[in-house]
C-alpha cells in the first residue's frame, strides 16, 4: 500500500483563507486546497490524517472548552445542511394565496414570456409548498402584472 507523500506547503498558505468571511473566497480557497492536494496525489483524508491529534496538542493550545473535544464523534452531531431543505417554509394560508396568484397570472398568459409561463405551469402542478426562490419569483410576476394593469387603466 502506498504511503501518502508530504502535504504541499502551498496548502498551508491556502488553509487560513478557508475561514474567510466572504463565502466565495472561502469556497475558492477550499477548492484550491483540493486542487493542490490532487496534484500531489493526495486527498482531503490525507490532509486530515496529517494533522496531529494528541492530547498534548490540546493542552498547549489552551485549556478552554471546545465543543468538538468535549463531545464524542457520534453524540449531538450537527445535522447536514440539506436536512432542512424539505422543511415547510410557508403556512397553509400562504400556500392558498400562492395558488390564487398562480391562477391570476395564468388568466393573462400573453403578459408573460415562455419561460415565465412554463414556471407558472410547473408550480400550478405542485401539490406541496413552494421554495423561497419560487415564492419570490411568483411575487415578482404578480406585482409586475398588477403594475401593468394599474398603468393601463
Amino acid at each position: 500500500m502506498n504511503t501518502p507523500g508530504p502535504i504541499p506547503s502551498s496548502v498551508r498558505a491556502l488553509l487560513p483563507l478557508c475561514g474567510a468571511e466572504n463565502d466565495h473566497e472561502a469556497l475558492g480557497a477550499c477548492r484550491g486546497v483540493g486542487r493542490k492536494l490532487q496534484a500531489a496525489g493526495l486527498d482531503w483524508h490525507d490532509l486530515a490524517a496529517a494533522i496531529p491529534a494528541s492530547e498534548t496538542l490540546h493542552n498547549v493550545q489552551g485549556s478552554g472548552s471546545s465543543w468538538r473535544r468535549d463531545n464524542p464523534v457520534g453524540a449531538n452531531r450537527i445535522r447536514p445542511f440539506d436536512t432542512y431543505a424539505r422543511k415547510r417554509v410557508y403556512t397553509s394560508r400562504q400556500e392558498s394565496e400562492h395558488r390564487s396568484r398562480v391562477r391570476y397570472c395564468q388568466s393573462r398568459p400573453w403578459r408573460f414570456s415562455a419561460r415565465e409561463r412554463a414556471f407558472l405551469a410547473d408550480i400550478a402542478r405542485l401539490h406541496g409548498n413552494l421554495t423561497i426562490h419560487q415564492g419570490d419569483w411568483l411575487a415578482l410576476l404578480t406585482d409586475r402584472l398588477d403594475q401593468e394593469l394599474r398603468t393601463a387603466c
